[in-house]
């Protein structure tokens, strides 16, 4: 009877289901049904991917859909052993898995293809045959292919060449693994009359690379010609704004696709991130090393090219860029030594100092903090709140140029905020970070100096942007009461000579206005000299305060005429001076009003770069390039300036008036570096004939020499000559300098003074 009951029951109807059983039967029964890939590749693309991501899972797609790539079983089912879907992070692990594949079929390619005039020089016979070549060749390219960008510690393991009348690009591996090869002593022995004759021209990419290299084996390379990657800087500026149709870059595997219509594989695409050079089989080191200099030989030929076209910039270029590639190799050689204690007791002055302030923003924060945590200086999330409360005024974001640094002034909090951040990322540098950067070879600091650091052609420093030892460091970036870290070796001195208002001088030479021109023949100060013209008083009465200040009306012109240069708009200066824009605009065109010539040329510079789309450096020795000037502007009507719908047209009318305003300071800027690099290399030609003599640094308008300690007062005049007239501003606006001597970087005293004490004692 019980099993009877028990099949009755069977057959009752079953009792209705829930709604959440009936959700989980449905959610079983899914997950064992595979999602279509189709809905897994349009969930992929919904999400907010990064272009970097979007490129990559593209791809992914595109060889699935071909059958060249396919899921891994593995990916497929979860540890239930269900279907799973096809996800974001499978396709990028498939994209991994799809550039391996590629770059075994590039590397296959390259080899099958390697051009008949492309030759792998391993034997002696063969390397005195290039040698003989070399000497038929009037200019060739040069390479080095090396462990690394550290050129005082990494060493070279291939050299490569490309011969032009002979039509031949060679590599010569000096340090491969596992292979028959010539060895390294040999081969630059063998080549040093060559790199040594400089009637034979050498053309590189990123020439300061590869005689530094050289010179750490204690070989040269004299006669370089061209150094493609900074010609280029003078062709085009813009290269590496891709919003300005550049390539994206100034690398030769950016240039040659855009110059030469020629493919050009990155050194991580095809041997990945951590490769080695001297790993690399050598017939596909072969193809890669000799491409290089091909590529450098041809882009060399398309620059000289269009170079040609403007002689004024050929000549700047050469006299001037190529010379100068030599001073800088020196320059970073020579190197920096530091006072570690100074910089330990300075980093721990720095980070007491942020403690002060950070719990004076904690306290002064807390009641606006809504969590029950303390507030976290560092989260966004919880800082804009509280800060917007504190201040009262809603903050759209943290951002510390754009948002807090206009409100300083206004706001206690947020100038104590920025100056906690300041001095955090300080205390980290001089503390931990600054010590850990002496190379382990010469036991030096060593910094990068960029001749092309800026698009008018200033100096930058700082470390290679390939360098991943991380030992670069900015020393033009160093503040003053860190500078006294930084001395001489033993029995040496700094002198430090300035460019004295270098830009001020050029802008008199350049507009002819006859006031700045005076002030500096009667050698009176500039913005005093501008008040006093504006203001119709006394050169001494808007000059300096009782305390040595700046009387206000010194301050305002130093304000409009920093403003005008450097290319800020009239809100900008409304808010430097503490005016409302249309006072602040009336002030500015009252003030170089008061000066004709001056405006004038300010005008001739925005109608010229409108017209034309860039502005010339002083000579014509280079161009600044400004295409937005040329731009149609879009209308908005009245009244609509901040409504939404015109938010593209406001944003383009913008880049016109930047690039107007632009002009000024680009031709400025522009022939001040001019001037900079002339001085720089008649400096280092006279430090070179002088024993313990060598030129330390450039820092902004400064040239810093380090000279022996009993330097003569003659030899210090030597240097204001130097300074005064290597590059001087036409036969009207005489230049002028101030010399200094400093034992530790920044500690210095007058000249005048220096010797006057030395004759004492």
């Amino acid at each position: 009877m019980e099993g009877l009951r028990l099949n009755l029951n069977a057959l009752k109807p079953a009792a209705p289901k829930s709604d959440a059983v009936e959700a989980t039967a449905k959610r079983k029964a899914k997950a064992k049904t595979a999602e279509p890939i189709e809905e897994s590749w349009r969930k992929i693309f919904a999400m907010k991917l990064s272009d970097a991501d979007r490129k990559r899972v593209t791809e992914v797609k595109a060889a699935m859909d071909a059958g060249k790539l396919a899921r891994d079983p593995a990916d497929c089912v979860n540890k239930a052993g269900n279907p799973k879907a096809f996800s974001k992070a499978e396709a990028l692990r498939l994209w991994k898995t799809l550039q391996e594949a590629q770059r075994e079929e590039t590397l296959r390619q390259m080899v099958e293809n390697t051009p008949n005039n492309y030759e792998l020089i391993t034997t002696e016979e063969r390397f005195q045959a290039l040698i003989d070549a070399l000497n038929n060749e009037e200019i060739i390219a040069v390479d080095t292919e090396t462990t690394g960008v550290d050129v005082y510690t990494d060493v070279i393991v291939g050299l490569s060449l490309t011969l032009p009348n002979a039509d031949w690009h060679v590599y010569i591996p000096v340090e491969h693994v596992d292979c028959e090869q010539l060895s390294r002593a040999y081969v630059l022995e063998g080549l040093a009359p060559v790199f040594n004759d400089e009637s034979i021209g050498k053309v590189l990419h990123n020439a300061i690379f590869d005689i530094a290299m050289l010179r750490r084996h204690g070989f040269d390379l004299k006669g370089v010609a061209w150094d493609t990657m900074t010609a280029m800087h003078l062709l085009n500026e813009n290269e590496s704004d891709r919003a300005l149709g550049g390539a994206g870059s100034f690398k030769l595997k950016d240039l040659a696709p855009k110059y030469l219509k020629t493919p050009a594989d990155t050194f991580d695409a095809l041997f990945g991130r951590n490769a080695q050079f001297k790993e690399v089989p050598l017939d596909i080191a072969l193809v890669y090393a000799a491409k290089d200099t091909e590529l450098t030989w041809k882009l060399y030929e398309f620059q000289r090219y269009h170079m040609a076209k403007i002689p004024t910039i050929l000549d700047y270029y050469q006299t001037v860029e190529i010379p100068l590639l030599y001073v800088i190799v020196d320059l970073e050689a020579n190197g920096y030594i530091l006072d570690l204690d100074f910089a330990k007791e300075y980093g721990e002055k720095l980070h007491k100092r942020a403690e002060e302030l950070r719990k004076e923003l904690v306290a002064e924060l807390t009641p606006f903090h809504e969590g029950d945590e303390p507030i976290n200086l560092n989260s966004t999330h919880q800082m804009r709140p509280a800060l917007s409360k504190a201040i009262g005024k809603d903050l759209s974001n943290m951002d510390a140029k754009k948002t807090l640094k206009p409100l300083k002034d206004d706001y206690e909090i947020i100038a104590k905020l920025l100056e906690y951040k300041n001095i955090v990322k300080l205390s980290g540098t001089y503390i931990d970070t600054l010590p850990t950067k002496q190379n382990p070879t010469t036991e030096r600091w060593h910094s990068r100096f960029n001749p092309m650091g800026t698009v008018t052609g200033r100096f930058s420093s700082g470390k290679d942007e390939e360098d991943k030892t991380q030992q670069g460091f900015n020393v033009q970036n160093q503040p003053p009461e860190a500078r006294p870290m930084f001395g001489p070796p033993p029995g040496k001195l700094l002198v430090g000579a300035d460019f004295k208002a270098q830009e001020i001088r050029c802008v008199a030479y350049l507009s002819g206005e006859p006031v700045l021109i005076n002030a500096f023949l009667e050698e009176r100060d500039p913005y005093a000299t501008m008040a006093s013209n504006f203001y119709k008083r006394p050169h001494e009465e808007v000059y300096k305060n009782a305390d040595g200040s700046d009387t206000k009306e010194r301050k305002k012109m130093k304000v409009a005429w920093l403003a005008t240069l450097y290319g800020m708009s009239d809100y900008s200066l409304a808010d430097m001076l503490g005016v409302g824009k249309k006072e602040a605009t009336e002030f500015k065109e009252e003030l170089f009003g008061s000066m004709p010539k001056l405006s004038a040329w300010l005008k001739e510079n925005e109608e010229f770069v409108r017209k034309n789309g860039y502005v010339w450096a002083d000579l014509n020795a280079r161009k600044r390039r400004l295409p937005d000037a040329k731009l149609p502007r879009k209308n908005i009507p009245y009244g609509k300036w901040n409504d939404p719908k015109y938010d593209d047209a406001r944003k383009h009318n913008s880049r016109i008036n930047r690039a107007l305003r632009q002009a000024t300071n680009a031709r400025v800027q522009g022939s001040s570096s001019i001037q900079t690099k002339v001085t720089m290399i008649k400096a280092h030609e006279y430090c070179a004939n002088k024993p313990g003599w060598a030129l330390w640094s450039t820092v902004h308008d400064e040239l810093i020499f380090e000279v022996p300690e009993d330097f003569t007062w003659e030899e210090a005049q030597e240097i204001r000559d130097i300074m005064l007239n290597s590059y001087r501003w036409g036969d009207v606006v005489p230049n002028g300098t101030d010399i200094e001597v400093m034992r530790k970087w920044g500690e210095g005293v007058p000249v005048e003074e220096w010797f006057k004490n030395k004759e004492a004692v």
